[in-house]
């Protein structure tokens, strides 16, 4: 017995129980899953932010619009690597990645 959701929702889950997903259609379907311990706080969101209050979101938004967290360092807003280069993590000890 398994549980057909229509739209997007949100699970807890138990974390030493097995999972499957599926779809019942060829449509394209995602699935998030993040791990977490509740904090026992309320949790106020928009946009990129997440913070205790609208108050604090508020706050986060006037901080971002005036230095955007410390401001960008370089002298244009372009990418600082060429697009061509594609998607690639670079480590401390100068090794690269890249998706295959």
């Amino acid at each position: 017995g398994g549980q057909q959701v229509r739209q997007p929702t949100v699970f807890e889950l138990d974390p030493s129980a097995s999972v499957e997903v599926a779809s019942a259609s060829d449509t394209m379907n995602s699935c998030l899953v993040l791990q977490g311990k509740p904090i026992g706080e309320p949790v106020a969101q928009h946009g990129p932010f997440v913070m205790t209050t609208q108050q604090e979101i508020r706050e986060a938004f006037m901080d971002y619009q005036k230095s955007q967290f410390g401001g960008w360092p370089w002298k244009t807003d372009s990418p600082c690597h060429p697009r061509e280069k594609g998607r690639f993590a670079k480590y401390p000890d100068g090794r690269e990645d890249a998706p295959k």
